[in-house]
């Protein structure tokens, strides 16, 4: 091999490895250096060597069994078995001396085995040459890093001597699986996990899944039981629950949703967004295929299912579903839905390929995903300023939400208003329907001075700045009490400060400065890069009647689904109730009885209570 260095580290360079830092390093390295291989062992299983010798010294390689058929002394034919012992009883004439030349003792090296693979498996020359030439060299191949002196080596060992080339095109190399704790798994241990319990558990297309997303395929893999429960439940939990309410709706409306055609220009903007954040995925995870980074490939799909598809996308196009007739806008709903459906199992069979088989087949009707090509872009829906436009709303939904969950304020308690900065009116002037609905606020202002809802702050961080100022940080400390705290906060937006203290000069960064905003009395703020939701949290009689309404719609639904109610079956609803939450139940009635699909609403004692914010409020339903 070494008189054959320079030829095997010019078809490594033809080679793309991933990462690339092993065909460079670790395996360039081997090959830049490499040793004679002494192929054979003293062994009794293997491949044997079909080197006949004889005792003058002559030695003949038999090339096929056809050849050694014709040269054989005993009467065999071409179905001999050629493993020990059966070919070592076959013996030939040496053309040297006349004698009987015998098979040599040794076998190959089973990795000589392993690396004669793509000549092997089409029993090339001797067949299939045409079809051999087409397949040779692979586009791929994967194998775990301790084969870069194995399997790696011995195909590009033995193709170079063959073809003069690299035997493949791409080489995804993994890394090992470590318990969650990053320690080599062992029986002593104790760490191991069995795949067996694990398949019976949770499945293929789980485990596929998260052993994929966990880390890249080239570095060690942490493994978590814990891991592959999220990915059943937050991610195939949720794809299943969008597939299934589209279902639901489809087979109640019967619709063929595939044969649909609703131009893209006549889709709401909410359609266009999901379809612009749909064709963006497809072009991102090819991308990330095309370089097997397939962690970022679940990752993004991961992150489309749950945040984009089902928490924004179906969540607010619920009750597109519901509308009564076939309009225009319904029809539009539905050929989205399906059209992000269809190309998500596309995009995920690779991968997860049971369940995503089940969703295409049922979708389509066709025989199987795994024959499907992956979806294409098409980048003339990819609209930045529609994602900019709902991408905005989004974050400032997320926001007040995360700002009502600290306040301990329910979504389902109706707010006056939210407040947010004024230079967004011009870009989601038309989409403060959305905000006010997720956030269950009366009304959104678009307010150009937020100062007056907020009070700023900023304190020496000790931590940072103390090693850095040394003694001059009792005068910083001075400095920033008496400065503006706000125009402080706007400076270092833009860049350091540059201070001088105690007769030196200093450069003073975000990280020396404790930086505290907080809302004025009757409000509460929630920030994140430099966007702003100002909750008005006072709550009048109105407000919070109104939230003892949503209370009970909320319960009610809870007992339908708990009673394992269809969603269209009709009701009655009991209730044992004070007088405040009677009242709030009589004057919103009609309310109550459309959202919950309710005949009637009537008291009744004796029924389970709940806790209708801070009421104890008996509630029951009965089918009718």
């Amino acid at each position: 091999m070494s008189k054959l260095k320079d030829e095997l580290v010019a078809n490594n360079n033809t080679v793309s490895w991933f990462p690339d830092y092993v065909g460079e390093k670790r395996f360039g390295n081997w090959i830049a250096d490499v040793k004679d291989w002494a192929i054979s062992r003293s062994r009794y299983w293997g491949t044997p060597i079909p080197i006949w010798k004889c005792e003058c010294g002559h030695l003949h390689c038999v090339g096929s069994r056809k050849e050694l058929v014709e040269l054989a002394n005993e009467n065999i034919d071409e179905s001999i078995e050629l493993h020990r012992p059966y070919v070592d009883d076959v013996t030939i004439t040496c053309p040297e001396c006349g004698k009987a030349m015998h098979r040599v003792t040794e076998v190959m090296d089973c990795w000589f085995d392993s690396g004669a693979m793509p000549f092997a498996q089409w029993h090339y020359p001797f067949e299939n040459k045409e079809r051999f030439e087409e397949l040779f060299p692979a586009d791929f191949i994967c194998e775990g890093i301790d084969q870069t002196r194995g399997w790696f080596y011995s195909l590009m060992a033995v193709s170079t001597i063959v073809m003069g080339c690299a035997p493949y095109r791409n080489v995804l190399v993994n890394d090992l699986i470590l318990d969650k704790d990053g320690k080599k798994m062992s029986k002593s241990r104790g760490n191991t996990v069995s795949p067996f319990e694990l398949l019976d558990k949770y499945g293929a297309d789980a485990l596929r899944w998260y052993l994929v997303s966990v880390s890249p395929a080239w570095t060690p893999t942490k493994f978590d039981e814990e891991g592959v429960k999220d990915v059943v439940s937050k991610v195939f939990g949720t794809l299943k629950n969008t597939y299934n309410f589209f279902t639901l709706y489809s087979n109640l409306d019967d619709i063929d949703a595939a044969s649909l055609e609703v131009p893209y220009e006549n889709r709401p903007e909410l359609d266009r967004w999901i379809l612009s954040k749909y064709n963006q995925l497809i072009l991102d995870t090819t991308e990330y295929m095309d370089v097997y980074d397939h962690m970022k490939t679940v990752r993004a799909i991961n992150e489309f299912i749950t945040e984009d598809l089902s928490n924004w996308y179906i969540r607010r196009a619920r009750r597109r579903f519901y509308a009564e007739g076939m309009t225009e806008d319904k029809k539009a709903v539905y050929a989205t839905t399906y059209e992000v459906l269809v190309g998500v199992a596309e995009m995920m069979a690779p991968i997860a390929p049971f369940l995503t088989d089940e969703i295409y087949t049922k979708l389509t009707g066709n025989v199987t995903v795994h024959t499907a090509y992956y979806p294409k872009a098409n980048t003339d829906l990819i609209d930045k300023k529609v994602e900019e436009r709902m991408d905005l709303v989004k974050t400032l939904v997320n926001l007040g939400r995360g700002t009502r969950e600290q306040e301990k304020l329910k979504v389902r308690q109706p707010l006056s208003k939210v407040i947010v900065d004024g230079s967004y009116e011009a870009i989601i002037g038309n989409l403060t329907d959305l905000i006010e609905e997720e956030l269950n606020v009366k009304e959104v202002v678009f307010e150009k001075d937020l100062d007056q809802y907020m009070n700023y702050s900023v304190k020496p961080n000790f931590r940072a700045a103390g090693p850095v100022l040394g003694k001059n940080i009792k005068e910083f400390g001075a400095a920033m009490a008496k400065a503006d705290a706000k125009e402080v906060i706007s400076k270092l937006a833009e860049g350091p400060i540059a201070m001088e203290l105690g007769g030196e000069n200093y450069e003073i960064t975000e990280e020396f400065l404790d930086v505290r905003i907080s809302a004025k009395e009757g409000f509460v703020v929630g920030m994140e890069n430099n966007v702003f939701t100002i909750l008005d949290t006072t709550l009048t009689p109105e407000l919070i009647e109104q939230g003892y309404v949503r209370e009970i719609i909320s319960k009610v639904q809870q007992l339908r689904k708990q009673a394992d109610f269809e969603m269209m079956d009709s009701i009655n609803i009991y209730v044992d109730a004070d007088e405040e939450i009677s009242a709030a139940i009589e004057n919103a009635k009609d309310f109550i009885m459309e959202e919950t699909i309710a005949k009637a609403i009537i008291s009744k004692s004796g029924i389970e209570e709940f806790d209708v914010n801070g009421h104890k409020t008996g509630i029951a339903v009965e089918r009718i």
